[in-house]
């Protein structure tokens, strides 16, 4: 089965470099799912857009946030 490599950074324009910048400071690493993303541009952008209004303070409450966290780790089988 061949998997997705995504695109890698020389292959991108500015608006993607500047999203992988922002999730390597924030992770690290530039996550395969986000080089998966950059495939298609506008995905992306609405992707990072979406991200960014869920953990924007005041849009979604603390607490629900957490049980969402707790119920899609539990739909994946996280062993936390």
């Amino acid at each position: 089965m061949i998997r997705s490599q995504g695109v890698q950074d020389n292959q991108v324009g500015l608006l993607t470099r500047i999203i992988f910048w922002f999730a390597k400071r924030r992770l690290g690493h530039v996550p395969l799912g986000t080089r998966v993303r950059a495939l298609d541009p506008k995905y992306l952008r609405n992707a990072v857009r979406l991200d960014l209004y869920g953990i924007a303070p005041g849009n979604v409450c603390t607490r629900l946030k957490e049980l969402v966290q707790i119920k899609v780790a539990l739909m994946v089988g996280c062993p936390f």
